[in-house]
């Protein structure tokens, strides 16, 4: 394949011209730069499990990188709650917390040690990833990023970023749960600790939450009238640290404190790449979603601005960005909302906006880390919820997506799949069609993870528990196709009982219907497991779901499970 490495280009001579189109008098300045850098970078580090210095790192490196490749120009690079989330999730898996109590001052830092080198694998391999989906032209997969797909992802990450910081705001240590159900998992153990909440911890995330909450509304809600946004995690940061230094609540409530953030930059390093077998699993993911978030944001600041950008250079950009920075014990990168949303309202027009930024981060490496010492880490994770406000709001619109589209509504709703077969299905497309089946329901063979036809291994997030077979792409079916259904039903007839999974088939025209007739498929199936369309089988579905009857009655109503 042929490689235009002209694009390699296009970018860092993009950055003369912004020099003579960007206004210093428009340059965000220092009380936006702060809090929309290098505090939510300090914060995300815990998301991530690792010491909250490596925050600021991320906040540094990946940053200046972009801008000098990167194609969107009001794009903001940096730590992102999400990526970070998955990250960490890596890093306990793979580094747990010992359970032995206590740990002393040498091995707390083997610990973090241990675990900054997982997270700047994990980085590695992400980067690594993208820079390989560049050379392929891959580019084009960002024209099947819609939004309800992106808002579907955002919102069930949401969820997870909150419950991972609510152990922090109530001062209790928890084991991070990992695998599958982990959010229920975690809200058992957190409900469980209760008791064991620590006043003071719960007292400073209350007036922490206090006073960031009803500061956003207003910058919000008042933004054309403000001639700046309130700083509010500037102020509470100050207000957190000096309270904390001036009554001594670290030692006489045992207050979890940030304490010392140490100066310079790290020493590059090149990640242990004997982890990358180990953390291939995590890594793609997190390159994918890093991708779909960069890419969708870019698009919308693109569409608002009247420039396009280059999705295969962004593949570069972003790639670069995580690998090189993973040199320096930096975690997983992307573009975040509420950064970049931030810097275009404080006049950023151009990459470098995201340089100007690396100068706020670079004097709080060089000069400015003592001055955190004593901020709570409760502080940290009350900015962490805060940030994902806009990702909260969203949800808002499922009422209006409902109505628009229903099947775009369903894309967030868990346990729902919706599996189009886009081909004739005759005999040479019987194995292809029954791998994809039991691949989606998560019934291959393994436990947890299941290998997808013709590609690497992935775990099954959320369990399934009705699927729509779309079958409108089906013009035609041969006998040997339409066998291979009944075969299919069949082998997962004991299987979908023990998951109590429940198959409906929606669209199905009247040549393929005769065809399953003669087969005998259709002699099992009961009328309501028959649909016009795929939106009457997803509402029908979704009422299923809501009523917990796919729970309650289970194989017996799948199809042909009970029969």
């Amino acid at each position: 394949m042929r490689l235009d490495l002209a694009s390699l280009m296009s970018a860092p001579k993009s950055l003369g011209s912004a020099f003579k189109s960007w206004r210093l008098d428009k340059a965000p300045s220092p009380q936006h730069t702060f809090p929309s850098t290098s505090i939510p970078g300090m914060a995300f580090a815990l998301l991530a499990s690792v010491p909250p210095v490596f925050g600021l790192y991320t906040s540094f490196f990946p940053v200046l990188i972009y801008s000098l490749l990167g194609t969107g120009r009001h794009l903001s690079t940096g730590t992102f709650a999400i990526l970070s989330l998955m990250t960490g999730s890596a890093v306990e898996r793979l580094v747990p917390e010992p359970l032995v109590g206590n740990l002393s001052g040498i091995e707390k830092e083997q610990l973090d040690a241990q675990r900054v080198g997982v997270a700047a694998a994990v980085a590695f391999g992400s980067g690594a990833l993208m820079l390989g989906m560049f050379v392929l032209q891959l580019g084009v997969l960002s024209t099947f990023l819609s939004e309800p797909v992106v808002k579907a992802l955002t919102s069930g990450a949401a969820l997870h970023v909150l419950l991972s910081q609510l152990p922090s705001l109530l001062g209790l240590s928890l084991p991070r749960q990992i695998g599958c159900f982990s959010l229920f998992k975690t809200l058992a153990s957190l409900l469980t600790a209760l008791p064991r909440s620590s006043p003071a911890e719960l007292t400073i995330s209350a007036l922490s939450l206090a006073l960031l909450v009803p500061v956003k509304e207003l910058n919000v809600r008042f933004r054309d009238r403000l001639p700046t946004p309130i700083p509010g995690e500037v102020v509470l940061v100050l207000l957190a640290s000096v309270l904390c230094f001036t009554s001594s609540v670290d030692t006489r409530y045992q207050v979890q404190i940030v304490g010392l953030l140490p100066g310079g930059f790290p020493q590059p390093l090149l990640p242990n790449l004997a982890e990358l077998p180990r953390i291939l699993a995590d890594s793609l993911p997190i390159a994918l979603v890093s991708f779909a978030v960069s890419a969708s944001l870019a698009s919308i600041h693109a569409d608002k601005y009247s420039y396009t950008i280059d999705s295969n250079q962004e593949f570069l950009a972003h790639g670069a960005s995580n690998l090189i920075s993973s040199l320096f014990s930096c975690f997983p990168n992307s573009a975040t909302l509420a950064t970049t949303n931030l810097l275009v309202d404080a006049g950023g027009k151009t990459q470098l906006a995201g340089l100007f930024s690396c100068t706020v981060v670079l004097s709080v490496l060089l000069w400015l880390g003592p001055f955190f010492y004593y901020l709570p880490k409760a502080v940290l994770a009350c900015i962490n919820i805060s940030s994902m406000r806009q990702v909260f709001c969203q949800m808002q619109e499922l009422p209006q997506l409902w109505h628009i589209s229903r099947v775009d509504f369903l894309l967030q709703v868990p346990g729902l799949c919706i599996l189009s077969y886009p081909t004739p299905l005759y005999f040479g497309t019987r194995g292809q069609f029954r791998c994809n089946l039991e691949w989606h329901l998560g019934l291959g063979e393994g436990e947890k993870e299941t290998s997808k036809p013709d590609g690497p291994m992935v775990a099954v997030a959320e369990p399934v528990r009705v699927v729509v077979l779309d079958f409108s792409g089906v013009t035609f079916a041969d006998a040997a196709g339409a066998r291979e259904v009944v075969q299919v039903r069949e082998r997962l007839a004991s299987r979908c009982r023990d998951a109590r999974i429940r198959l409906l088939l929606a669209q199905c025209n009247a040549l393929v219907q005769g065809t399953l007739t003669r087969v005998g498929l259709l002699d099992r199936v009961t009328p309501d497991q028959l649909f016009v369309s795929v939106q009457d089988a997803a509402a029908y579905a979704l009422g299923s779901l809501l009523r917990g009857s796919s729970t309650r009655s289970g194989s017996q109503e799948a199809l042909g499970c009970g029969k």
